[in-house]
């Protein structure tokens, strides 16, 4: 005989699908934008190492991947944060807000450590590596050293 299960549980549970539903989305997006960009470049150029000259894509294809993006770095997020509780919530935008003051830091002094002849020249890849690293590190920063 199974337990029943109370309204707390099932609230948990659909949580849990929509999180796991919200991050297929999000991978399969990324992937789809990865890949569309690789296989439709009718030159040779890579957004990752900023060889943006050699870049080439039909006009009709830039802009699904400009919507595509919009979506994955605006529609998303501030969906997802719509998702989780205050706590989860709070960790998250001080993440983020970690990621957009390592871009604002990191850039400037990328470009003129660039300048100074110490580093190769800033990138886009780079730029988002910044950032991403930054969330990462300041997450668990926010959750566990409070």
């Amino acid at each position: 005989m199974t337990k029943p299960i109370g309204p707390g549980e099932v609230r948990t549970r659909q949580r849990q699908r929509r999180q796991i539903v919200y991050v297929a989305i999000a991978a399969l997006l990324g992937g789809g934008i990865g890949f569309v960009t690789g296989f439709f470049d009718k030159g040779d150029g890579s957004l990752f190492t900023g060889e943006w000259e050699a870049l080439s894509l039909d006009p009709a294809i830039a802009v699904i991947l400009a919507l595509a993006l919009v979506a994955g770095f605006t529609v998303l997020p501030l969906y997802g944060f719509t998702q989780v509780d205050e706590m989860k919530r709070e960790y998250n935008l001080i993440a983020f807000t970690g990621g957009c003051i390592a871009v604002i830091t990191g850039f400037p002094v990328w470009a003129v450590l660039y300048a100074g002849g110490f580093v190769p020249a800033p990138h886009a890849f780079g730029v988002f590596a910044i950032a991403f690293v930054a969330m990462m590190v300041s997450y668990p920063i926010a959750r566990f050293v409070r």
